[in-house]
């Protein structure tokens, strides 16, 4: 019999900042998908950051993507969540692909020979063996070649499985809510304790930066 062949999804949405939950959050999604490889994609659907937190507003928006990158993030939804200058300077500090709406990402399984995945927004006429959208839905489900996944809160983690061996089909979807003794990744710890090290010393520079500039044109004046 021929084996199926299967993509894996783990993802997140709606961390909006808090960066002390994700070396757990790391753990979890570890536990969830033990065997990682080319057929595993891990995604985030948006409000990773929120300008309540501290270094979410010292970093415009940056410092929760840095973090998800450091977990192993394929792509992301930032739709609306950075200006063009933080977009710019979060493209050259990860690796992960950033989606919104302009930016799609295309990933191709080595098994696969023909137009592979894209990763989208929304769906779109783009030739694609599967589209997965970013954008949270109220459930999970695959309607032709397009894969709605179902919003989840921080704390959960979503998963969806697609047999892509011909037509894709949906084989399997749940939500996993993280227990409350899950222990934090040590990696993952050291990470956000320089993230947040790092921010706060930008946020420093910066509103030093801001008063010299008030003092130089106060003495001009």
């Amino acid at each position: 019999m021929e084996k199926p062949l299967s993509l894996s999804l783990r993802y997140s949405a709606n961390l909006r900042g808090d960066i002390a939950l994700l070396p757990r959050l790391f753990t979890f999604i570890q536990r969830l998908n033990p065997a990682e490889g080319p057929g595993t994609l891990i995604l985030d659907l948006g409000n990773a950051c929120d300008s309540a937190a501290p270094h979410c507003r010292q970093t415009g928006g940056r410092s929760m993507l840095i973090a998800l990158d450091a977990m192993g993030y394929h792509a992301a939804n930032i739709d609306g969540a950075l200006d063009p200058h933080n977009r710019r300077r979060v493209d050259e500090q990860v690796t992960m692909a950033l989606v919104d709406g302009a930016n799609d990402w295309r990933y191709r399984l080595p098994t696969l020979e023909d137009t592979g995945i894209r990763l989208a927004l929304r769906p779109n006429s783009a030739p694609a063996r599967l589209q997965i959208c970013l954008a949270p839905d109220e459930r999970t489900r695959l309607e032709s070649n397009v894969l709605f996944l179902r919003d989840v809160h921080a704390g959960q983690v979503g998963a969806a499985s697609v047999d892509l061996r011909r037509s894709p089909r949906l084989t399997d979807s749940a939500i996993h809510i993280m227990p409350p003794d899950t222990p934090p990744n040590s990696s993952i710890a050291g990470a956000i304790e320089f993230i947040e090290s790092e921010a706060r010393l930008f946020h420093s520079r910066s509103a030093s930066n801001r008063r010299g500039e008030s003092d130089a044109l106060t003495h001009n004046d």
